[in-house]
């Protein structure tokens, strides 16, 4: 897990760091600075999108995690985002989470806050014994919270019928995630435990020996953003977004909504799962529709 500030939860595929420091650099230089998710916008205070969408805070691990309101009570959000201990999360209501989180009103923290109950993760997700498993991990969970949802905020409807996801469509993403990312060229013979910090996502290294390396340092986090991607590809249980052109989510971004049109209106049809290192090539998210029955089954029997 990387760290920024407030640690990163975002999955990354390692087939996709292949490319060569000066290609990545270039990229990165189109993307530093923009205002949004990556090539976005900021969602601006009680847009109609922002009502469905809220952030996930982990007191514990001290990282952020995006999720959407599936209930009054319950929240869909990525299974690698949750805290075996679920009282160690918190649901927060607001555009901004760095205003709420370590405000010291607590008339503000409790207008916007709420305590997580129950969490559970689908059984399908299993990362130890799918480790080498490229597709359809089943990255996918419900959260459940206590007390009443804030003014003007409301369940959002998840898609029924996945068909109308193909190649080429439009979907809109949304979350808390990163929007800036940078890249430093670094002697790696000077890096501590190097291995380390690469398998943290700190360093990025283009050879096989490590001979090549660049610092990533991220940043812009923290405040709702969305963008539109289009559908590169599809899978049994997840689709792919082709992020090459500067637009895409990024750490920080797990498990928020990933929205289809369908008549005129914003439904909800999958969950940000994971994506390429620099969040500059490929993203991927778990299909809503097929798991539609389990989360319906589920949310009853939560405490």
């Amino acid at each position: 897990m990387r760290i920024l500030l407030i640690a990163i939860s975002f999955l990354f595929l390692t087939a996709c760091q292949n490319n060569s420091s000066k290609q990545i650099q270039q990229q990165n230089q189109t993307k530093t600075g923009l205002n949004g998710v990556i090539g976005g916008e900021l969602v601006a205070d009680k847009a109609p999108i922002s009502y469905g969408i809220v952030g996930i805070f982990d007191t514990e691990e001290n990282y952020i995690c995006t999720g959407s309101l599936i209930s009054p009570n319950h929240v869909l959000t990525a299974a690698h985002c949750i805290n075996p201990h679920a009282s160690k999360m918190k649901i927060i209501f607001h555009n901004n989470l760095d205003k709420i989180i370590g405000s010291k009103n607590q008339l503000l923290v409790n207008f916007h806050q709420r305590n997580v109950t129950d969490a559970l993760v689908n059984p399908a997700y299993k990362p130890e014994e799918n480790e080498d498993k490229e597709f359809d991990l089943g990255d996918i969970a419900i959260i459940k919270f206590e007390g009443d949802l804030p003014e003007g905020y409301a369940p959002v409807e998840i898609l029924g019928n996945e068909s109308v996801l193909q190649k080429g469509v439009d979907i809109t993403v949304a979350g808390y995630g990163v929007s800036d990312v940078y890249l430093s060229p670094v002697n790696p013979k000077k890096i501590k435990d190097l291995q380390d910090a690469i398998d943290a996502g700190e360093i990025i290294c283009y050879d096989i020996n490590n001979t090549d390396c660049e610092s990533v340092e991220m940043g812009g986090d923290g405040v709702l953003r969305q963008t539109h991607v289009l559908i590169s590809s599809l899978q049994q249980t997840e689709f792919r977004l082709d992020e090459s052109k500067g637009h895409g989510t990024c750490s920080g971004d797990s498990g928020g909504p990933a929205y289809v049109q369908v008549d005129g209106k914003l439904v909800l049809a999958g969950v940000t799962s994971r994506g390429s290192a620099l969040c500059n090539n490929v993203g991927v998210y778990t299909t809503v529709t097929p798991y539609k029955a389990w989360i319906e089954e589920m949310m009853p029997y939560m405490n």
